[in-house]
């Protein structure tokens, strides 16, 4: 999105060719999603999310129950972009 554009124009998004976050099998993090954000007091970004893991899901994943909230620092880039890397590890 560039500079002053208006953010509920539509036309004004552009989607990126891979997703910004997502599983990271080698940190046993599967099916990242409903990210909210949020700021520590010392002003750095937080991405609050959910995600689980393990692979064996039973049902429907978008129901699974075992989803848990984490949290995570973010930075951003050059272009204003966020970088959010990967989700980590439970033991981090």
């Amino acid at each position: 999105m560039k500079d002053g554009a208006d953010i509920l124009d539509a036309s004004q998004w552009h989607k990126m060719q891979k997703p910004v976050f997502g599983t990271a099998r080698h940190n046993r993090q599967f099916g990242p999603g409903h990210n909210s954000f949020t700021q520590t007091k010392e002003g750095d970004d937080v991405l609050v999310y959910h995600a689980r893991n393990y692979t064996e899901i039973e049902g429907d994943p978008l129901y699974d129950p075992n989803r848990h909230t984490r949290i995570k620092i973010f930075a951003w880039d050059e272009q204003g972009m966020p970088v959010f890397g990967e989700p980590l590890a439970d033991n981090r």
